[in-house]
């Protein structure tokens, strides 16, 4: 089992359980920052992208015990 750390749209739990195909109830998440990272939006598009950055801290949410299946 792993833990994953995300900082954009797969922090939305309804995105979250479409994606892994269960209810959040099954999905072991928790709120967490990542520091010496910061996230912000690219020029392209609507998505976040992360980098490191020093003195910043981005905001996240940690999902853990993901298997085999879930990474797939």
């Amino acid at each position: 089992m792993r833990n994953l750390f995300f900082y954009g749209s797969l922090r939305h739990l309804p995105l979250l359980e479409v994606v892994l195909g269960r209810a959040a109830d099954d999905i072991d998440t928790m709120d967490a920052t990542l520091s010496g990272y910061r996230v912000s939006a690219v020029a392209e598009g609507p998505f976040p992208m992360i980098e490191t950055q020093a003195g910043q801290t981005a905001k996240g949410v940690l999902v853990r015990g993901l298997t085999s299946d879930d990474i797939a």
